[in-house]
């Protein structure tokens, strides 16, 4: 028999900039721009 689970779940994401945290300086080859994304998902048992 199948028991039924709570379960529940979240996405996020946002974008931060490199400068903003002072490492813009040693890649300047690079995007300022980094995406940050997050998926979380508990199960209560």
């Amino acid at each position: 028999m199948n028991a039924m689970k709570n379960v529940c779940g979240a996405n996020a994401s946002t974008t931060i900039k490199r400068s903003g945290f002072g490492v813009g300086k040693y890649a300047p080859t690079l995007a300022d721009d980094v995406n940050v994304v997050l998926q979380v998902k508990a199960i209560k048992e």
